[in-house]
């Protein structure tokens, strides 16, 4: 009963339980999605989102309170302070003592009116008004009864309370007096402190605005209702009322309050009751009777209604006595159907001031929603009652029927079918998600259906019938919802309904619902019922939200009773199952023991069981075989003695997070080396680890009884796991080694392609000219193709020294340089080594002094077995740096040295030398036979020049691959930066080390050592062809010729007084341009064109200021980005009447600012606001950095585009035109190359 009522109460809706509520109610909304409008006093106007019907029907109140065009109520004689301000206030006021935001305070009088207010869920607030009870006099003695105020409802009683006084109403109103009134008394905390208001002691009267005080006057002043206009237009003299005009005052006096009261109202006048109703009786009574029904008698449109309601107009004819009637059925035909309706009515009698009854007053009040709202709840009451007692679906069918026996009007005939498998089911398949495949219906129960009629046969096929409801069914269970069958439409065929016994009212449906009945708790329909349509009802919004309701009803009771069902079923099978379970556990007992006894034993884990204290009380085999702990030595943590100390360490942790935590644990851990010793791949031995696993086994009080675990030997896994991480680190560094590789090859060889591309167009071009002139070459044009050939022949010999260093990196990467072992002199390779430079030192005015330490003549080392290539290699990249160092000083001394020693040598001489670190493990390399017998020596090379030297930061830069001290080094002295790190490799191939002592401006000293085993001169050594001949290395860089043209400095402000450069520091010269090449104007000219070159090679920007130069270019140059920053400071950019400057052509790779540094800190300058009229700097990157990544880098630095080397001028003039914005007319073309 009670789950019912919860049923029902949750299916009723907010907006019906205020509608039902006779106090003026709205719901305002405290957090609205949309902003509420102001009033000129600061004060939001009321917009509800809901009014219940006593608020909408009382339009006075509505109009005053709602809305932004409300003034507010009449309060000039309301309790002092209270104010339509006041009252907008308090109704979205907020309580400030907690966080429930409901209204404070909690009541507020205004308006002669109590209103309350109450919030839900923090956000919709509900205001309601009560009528105020005002004691107007003395106290009345208990004893007289309930004061009239209690029995009569307030306002009437204080009316009846006070003394009329009747005063003739005058054109301008009159003015009722209501005599004095008594307020009650203030108590604490009443509404008065809050701003009460005085209650209202008169009120005037006036006449009416737009209200029709008699709409049966000839010209009626107001304004007209339609239903009034209808009413002066029926021929009123055609009926026993007789002409308009005619009306006796009385009879206009009760016409016209018929038709001004707002709820349905009607005059029946005369013997044959001549009707006259207003508006609101016509829309709520009368129906389609309306508009004929005025001005007839009540017996003929009413014929249905006469044989009952006849006799009582009698009888209040006959005794003058008022009739009232509630909830009356009314039978009536308004609609087209004979309705079942109620309503609670008055019939009272009126005699026109005469003594003789002249009429009736009706007043009736439709009730039928709430008579059959209720009649329909007690079905579903006594539905959800009856079905309570089920135990088991088969019972709940029945119940559900006796359920609504009681409800014979709105149950005229009803079938009930269970829904079951059928007995030949040999396959399924379902349709809505409910299997429909050869189930089978069965009949349970009917109400007003005889046996074997032909709508109910007792089973049917869900699949293939066509019986029945059986295509309905079909429907329902597709649907799922409740389905509403018609004869009017062919879904309920008329014969299915002959012959059926029709309860309640007797007449025969035509319309019949299907409700497909199943449980809240799943989609398998278990029933149908068949309930057929009250033939008096409409199946309207009401009759749905019964059907709704009952199928709910339905659908909760039949999962109850599933539930209970499967309940009973569950705690039987449960009941069953303990009792087999008890049985089988007795029988596996000692099996299982058995068993776990066989698995420790045999399991390759070591299991252990540990006790508070620390010791160990059992184990298995494996764990005693893992550990090497012996069985009789058993003390407390006696089992961590197999652990490493970094292991103990972190099991001591463990064990006081299972001891006082009692938590499990587990951990890698090292155990000392055992017998056997695990072993790798390659059968050498690797470290043993084991995985540590724990749990502590607690007491029924949550004390400790014990540890228990297992051991896992996870050694090779461990070891697995290092070698991987090795592995993938090298393999990190190696992609990380050949990205750099690639980027530096790539612009090392790419750089001096330009000059040779450009160096060679100049050659084509000066040579295509001659031969279009047919003019032999003029002295100016050879030594411009012999400049350009030079230019061509250092390009090719620095991209050779490139090249043969990426080629020995290569071989010693792949391990293929090997060390050859030959008889050799190693004064004489030093001596050779240093002849190989004799024209450059003589050129750059260096001086070589030798040094053969004496214990190279004690060790008798003269002699020896050596790879004398591979040591000239290392002294050949030794003297190259001591060269090029030296060359700008002002002392230009070269010192080489020779020692032996039977050890190997050691740091600290000659003082601050330190060695490099090995890679390698240094190991004797002289094993092979191909080393001879003789005795083991180690000789060292130093090399000591009188350069600059190196800073200790520069120092730790040394000896990597392309690394060199500083990015300086490189603009300064050229190279790639591989030189050392080869040297390094060889001189650790060949069994020792290098190493360096530098102090910056005193000069460096470079040294290596190497092994070499003591031998004999060769026989008939002067007769030996090879004693002169070139070493391989030689060979390979071109014999001593090769070194006779070593690549140039590249930096201007380096190079010699032999260099083609000036000593400028900044260079940045305006070369004019050659007349001779001068053309027509075009939009964009190369002489309309200043552009300065940025860029620290040497020999580049000599070829490229010289082609721009010969198309008629006006260029400048800078070294570096400095060098560029300060000559921008001179052009018109930032300084006004400046230096033109077009473009700039910037290389990214430079010293001291690269282009990169460079070119941000110019769109800082113009994000700054620092550029002339905000102008913009074109910038254009001329690299030999080519990657994607790199050309993405620049144009994010800020360069406007890239042109990659090798390039040719004609490419670099369509990027600058386009740049620019010309069209290049006249300019740069293909020919011009």
């Amino acid at each position: 009963m009670g789950s019912s009522a919860g049923m029902v109460m949750e299916g009723l809706k907010a907006n019906e339980v205020l509608d039902a509520d006779p106090r003026p109610t709205f719901v305002i909304d405290l957090d609205p999605d949309e902003d509420i409008p102001i009033s000129p006093n600061h004060v939001k106007f009321l917009l509800p989102v809901f009014c219940n019907s006593a608020l909408r029907l009382h339009e006075r109140l509505l109009d005053a309170l709602i809305g932004t065009d409300a003034q507010g109520l009449d309060v000039e004689g309301d309790l002092k302070g209270a104010t339509f301000v006041g009252f907008r206030k308090w109704v979205t006021s907020v309580t400030p003592h907690d966080d429930s935001r409901d209204i404070f305070p909690l009541s507020f009088v205004y308006g002669d009116m109590l209103w309350t207010g109450s919030t839900v869920q923090k956000r919709w607030r509900l205001i309601s008004g009560n009528r105020l009870w005002r004691d107007t006099g003395p106290p009345a003695d208990l004893s007289s009864g309930s004061p009239p105020e209690l029995a009569t409802g307030g306002f009437r009683a204080e009316r009846a309370a006070t003394k009329k006084q009747e005063q003739r109403s005058t054109p301008t109103g009159t003015t009722i007096a209501a005599g004095s009134s008594r307020l009650p008394t203030k108590t604490a905390g009443s509404s008065d402190e809050t701003g009460v208001s005085s209650a209202v002691t008169s009120i005037t009267l006036s006449t009416p605005d737009k209200a029709v005080t008699d709409w049966t006057s000839a010209k009626p002043k107001g304004i007209l209702s339609n239903h009034l206009k209808y009413a002066r237009t029926v021929n009123w003299a055609a009926t026993p009322l007789g002409p308009m005009e005619k009306w006796s005052p009385e009879f206009r006096q009760a016409a016209n309050l018929c038709m001004a009261n707002p709820h349905p109202a009607a005059l029946f006048w005369g013997n044959e009751l001549t009707m006259l109703y207003n508006e609101a009786y016509a829309a709520e009574v009368a129906g389609n009777k309306h508009p004929s029904l005025m001005g007839t008698g009540f017996s003929g449109p009413f014929a249905e209604l006469w044989d009952y309601t006849g006799p009582v107009f009698s009888e209040c004819a006959r005794t003058g006595i008022s009739v009232r009637k509630e909830d009356d059925y009314l039978p009536i035909n308004r609609y087209g159907l004979l309705e079942e309706t109620f309503f609670s009515w008055s019939f009272t009698p009126l005699y026109g001031g005469t003594g003789k009854i002249q009429g009736f007053y009706n007043a009736p009040f439709d009730t039928t929603k709430q008579v059959l709202s209720h009649r329909r709840m007690r079905t579903i009451n006594k539905i959800g009652e009856c079905t309570a007692q089920a135990k088991a679906v088969k019972q709940f069918w029945k119940l559900v029927l006796d359920g609504l026996e009681d409800n014979e009007r709105d149950v005229p005939f009803a079938l009930l079918y269970s829904v079951g498998d059928s007995d030949d089911a040999d396959h399924s398949s379902t349709s809505s998600g409910s299997t429909i495949s050869l189930k089978t219906c069965h009949l349970e129960g009917t109400i007003g259906v005889p046996a074997e009629h032909i709508a109910a046969p007792q089973n049917l096929d869900l699949k293939r019938s066509r019986e029945g409801f059986i295509p309905s069914f079909r429907e329902a269970m597709r649907t799922r919802e409740p389905t509403l069958l018609r004869t009017r439409d062919g879904t309920l065929p008329e014969a299915l309904l002959e012959d059926i016994e029709w309860r309640g009212f007797g007449d025969p449906c035509r319309e019949a619902i299907i409700f497909p009945v199943r449980p809240t708790n799943g989609d398998a329909v278990l029933a149908f019922l068949v309930l057929g349509v009250n033939p008096r009802r409409p199946y309207d919004g009401e009759y749905v939200a019964f059907t709704s309701m009952l199928n709910r009803q339905l659908a909760t009771s039949l999962a109850s009773v599933i539930l209970f069902e499967d309940e009973t079923r569950r705690s039987r099978d449960a009941a069953e199952a303990a009792a087999l379970e008890k049985r089988q556990l007795t029988q596996q007992l000692d099996l299982q023991a058995s068993r776990l006894r066989r698995m420790t034993e045999l399991s390759p884990l070591g299991m252990f069981l540990i006790s508070p204290e620390g010791v160990l009380r059992e184990a298995n085999d494996r764990f005693y075989e893992m550990t090497g702990h012996t069985r009789d030595t058993e003390y407390e943590m006696s089992w961590m003695d197999f652990m490493t100390d970094g292991s103990v360490r972190v099991m001591q942790e463990g064990w006081a997070h299972l001891v006082d935590s009692h938590q499990p644990w587990s951990s890698e851990l090292q155990l000392k080396r055992r017998s056997p010793n695990p072993v790798n791949f390659e059968e050498e031995s690797i470290e043993c680890w084991v995985l540590f696993t724990a749990n502590p086994e607690l007491s029924a009080d949550g004390s400790l009884r014990s540890i228990m675990g297992s051991i896992t030997d996870i050694s090779h896994l461990k070891w697995a796991q290092g070698l991987q991480n090795r592995r993938l680190q090298e393999a990190e560094e190696t992609r990380r080694r050949q990205n750099e590789f690639i980027d530096i090859t790539s612009h090392e060889m790419r750089n001096p392609l330009s000059a040779i591309l450009q160096c060679a167009d100049d050659i084509s071009s000066a040579l295509a000219a001659c031969r279009a002139e047919n003019m032999p070459l003029a002295l100016p044009a050879v030594e411009s193709c012999l400049d350009a050939a030079q230019t061509i022949t250092l390009c090719v010999q620095h991209q050779k020294s490139i090249v043969d260093d990426i080629l020995t990196i290569s071989k010693l990467d792949s391990n293929l340089l090997l060390i050859t072992p030959v008889v050799s002199q190693p004064s004489e390779i030093l001596r050779r080594a240093v002849s190989m430079f004799d024209p450059e030192l003589k050129a750059k005015d260096i001086s070589v002094l030798f040094n053969i330490d004496a214990s190279y003549a004690q060790q008798a080392s003269d002699w020896v077995t050596i790879d004398p290539s591979r040591i000239l290699q290392i002294l050949i990249n030794l003297l190259t740096n001591a060269i090029k160092f030296t060359a700008p000083a002002t002392e230009r001394l070269i010192t080489v040295s020779l020692a032996a020693s039977p050890a190997p040598f050691t740091g600290g001489s000659p003082p601050g030398f330190q060695y490099v670190p090995s890679s390698t493990e240094i190991s004797p390399v002289t094993t092979s036979d191909d080393w001879g017998k003789g005795e083991l020596l180690y000789l060292r090379f130093d090399v000591r020049d009188s350069g600059c030297g190196l800073t200790p930061s520069e120092k730790q830069m040394l000896f990597q691959r392309f690394k060199q001290a500083s990015p300086r080094t490189h603009a300064q002295y050229g190279g790639s930066g591989l030189g050392l790190f080869i040297s390094k490799r060889l001189a650790e191939l060949h069994g020792g080390q290098i190493g360096v002592a530098s102090v910056a401006g005193s000069g460096s000293v470079f040294g290596f050592f190497i092994q070499a085993r003591r031998c004999n001169p060769p026989l008939n050594l002067d007769d030996d062809p090879a004693r002169d001949a070139p070493f391989p290395i030689e060979t390979h860089l071109g014999g001593s010729s090769s070194l006779l043209h070593r690549p140039t400095p590249q930096r201007q402000d380096y190079a010699s007084s032999t260099s083609i450069a000036t000593t400028n520091l900044i260079s940045v010269r305006s070369m004019a341009p050659d007349p001779s090449h001068s053309s027509s104007p075009p939009p964009l000219t190369p002489s309309d064109v200043s552009i300065l070159v940025v860029e620290d090679n040497l020999i580049n920007q000599k070829v490229l200021v010289k082609q721009l130069r010969r198309h008629g270019c006006s260029v400048s140059v800078a070294n570096d980005g400095i060098e560029c920053l300060a000559f921008l400071e001179t052009t018109h950019f930032l300084t006004p009447g400046g230096v033109d400057l077009s473009v700039i052509l910037m290389d990214l790779e430079m010293p001291n600012m690269d282009g990169l540094t460079c070119v941000r800190e110019i769109r800082r300058m113009e994000g700054g606001g620092r550029m002339l009229d905000g102008k913009k700097v074109p910038v254009v990157a001329v690299t030999a950095n080519v990657r994607h990544e790199q050309v993405v880098n620049a144009r994010r630095s800020g360069m406007d585009d890239v042109v990659s080397k090798p390039f040719r001028i004609v490419e670099l003039w369509e990027k600058i035109v386009v740049l620019l914005g010309g069209e290049g007319k006249g300019g740069i073309g293909s020919g011009d190359n």
